[in-house]
């Protein structure tokens, strides 16, 4: 025979269950252990204003990114960077 050796097939494998099922079937979950904090607000879900504090961080984040963008084209302008080395050049006296 060659090195493919014909064999018996292999059993079929067991599928295991998912955390809170059992063979297959939902199983109510356990319920919830009080931790003593305090339970949380409801989610107001009309008010208007809800999700606003994440939209200002997103702003201020990209008026960051812009103004660093500004300053790294300004910084590497040429009389820019003259100044900057004379101003160097001074403090250390070379």
């Amino acid at each position: 025979m060659s090195q493919h050796q014909i064999t018996a097939p292999r059993p079929a494998r067991r599928r295991r269950s998912l955390p809170g099922t059992a063979g297959g079937n939902p199983v109510a979950p356990a319920p919830r252990r009080s931790t003593g904090a305090a339970p949380r607000p409801p989610v107001r879900t009309g008010d208007p204003d809800l999700g606003a504090t994440t939209v200002e961080y997103a702003m201020v984040v990209l008026a960051a990114a812009a103004f660093g963008g500004v300053m790294a084209a300004v910084l590497s302008s040429g009389q820019v960077r003259e100044l900057l080395t004379a101003i160097i050049e001074k403090a250390l006296g070379v």
